[in-house]
């Protein structure tokens, strides 16, 4: 048992002051170790602050602020040797996907209207740069921290009024579109056919198609708003080609021969089946609703009821004249389905 004990000691006493020695050999290599930590944080931080000057560049130059090129750098972050600016950028990719491929916003579009590039994403971003060159703090021989180009890119077309410079009121499509030049001779023939509609004769009875006294005389009672008998084409119909607005609109308001020889009527010469149909129904509704009042317990007073039955009377011979007119519509539909 002795000698193990005895083994141990004389190796204690064979390492005594290697400490020493150690740490000599190691310092170094800690030193290092701790000066490239330190390098590094300091590399970090002015890698953060690029980013954020090169952010801060382009977001300054966003509507409605000026040129970032116009501020001066902040001189508690960035150096006065390092750099900042504004470019443009390289297309952004992930904008080219099949929604964005429409015609009515990339073009090409037909008959000569031409798309504006103000609705192309392909445009690219514009980026924010900054770069900044330093001395490490410790272990200089390494050279100086380089960033490198720092870029920051920002896709900003919000396609405002505002920012296109027009008002609020103000039609887009002169913006967006480069219309065609119309023929002037179309122009001149609408503005003679809209002369020559003033002029007829009877241009005065036309105003039962927008507001007809009876109509607004008698809404009270029967609860309904004029309806609106203009043909017209459906709202928001946005379509370049002929054919289609032809098949989908026009064929809606006009008459169209039908292979048998007869003409399907359009809703302009059904015009007056319509007025007639629905003064007749208002008519009916009315006196209806003032029958009901005279009906109704307690009674009204007498200067009420000679009021109503003076209305009655009116809305009697309105609706017999309909009716008689009635007649004469269908005679007019008809000459009209079987003319050559």
């Amino acid at each position: 048992m002795a000698q193990p004990a005895l083994a141990r000691r004389k190796c204690w006493r064979m390492r005594r002051g290697l400490a020493p020695v150690e740490f000599v050999l190691w310092a170094p290599i800690l030193l290092f170790v701790m000066a490239l930590m330190v390098n590094y944080g300091t590399a970090a931080a002015w890698r953060l602050r690029g980013e954020i000057v090169a952010r801060d560049a382009i977001w300054r130059t966003r509507w409605p602020r000026g040129s970032g090129d116009e501020a001066p750098p902040p001189p508690p972050v960035w150096p006065v040797s390092a750099t900042q600016g504004v470019a443009d950028g390289p297309p952004v990719a992930a904008a080219e996907f099949p929604p964005l491929q429409q015609p009515v916003a990339r073009g090409p579009l037909p008959n000569g209207f031409q798309v504006r590039p103000v609705l192309d994403p392909t445009r690219g971003a514009e980026e924010g740069s900054a770069s900044v060159e330093r001395r490490y703090p410790l272990l200089p021989r390494l050279g100086k921290f380089d960033s490198g180009d720092i870029l920051h890119p920002l896709v900003d077309q919000p396609w405002t009024c505002a920012g296109m410079g027009i008002p609020n009121t103000y039609r887009r499509t002169l913006v967006l579109y480069q219309l065609p030049k119309a023929d002037p001779s179309l122009s001149a023939a609408y503005a003679a056919a809209a002369h020559d509609l003033m002029q007829i004769p009877h241009f005065s009875a036309l105003a039962v198609l927008d507001e007809d006294r009876d109509w607004l005389r008698y809404q009270p009672w029967h609860g309904q708003t004029m309806p609106d008998f203009h043909p017209r084409i459906n709202a928001g119909v946005c379509e370049l080609d002929r054919n289609k607005v032809y098949r989908d609109e026009v064929q809606r308001l006009v008459d169209v021969k039908q292979p048998d020889g007869r003409w399907k009527l359009g809703q302009i010469s059904l015009v007056p089946r319509r007025l007639t149909t629905a003064f007749l129904g208002m008519y009916k509704a009315t006196k209806a609703a003032m029958e009901a009042r005279l009906k109704a317990k307690p009674p009204p007073p007498p200067d009420e009821v000679a009021f109503l039955q003076d209305e009655i009377a009116y809305i009697d011979q309105q609706i017999t004249l309909l009716q008689q007119f009635q007649g004469q519509i269908t005679g007019f539909e008809n000459t009209l389905r079987t003319r050559p």
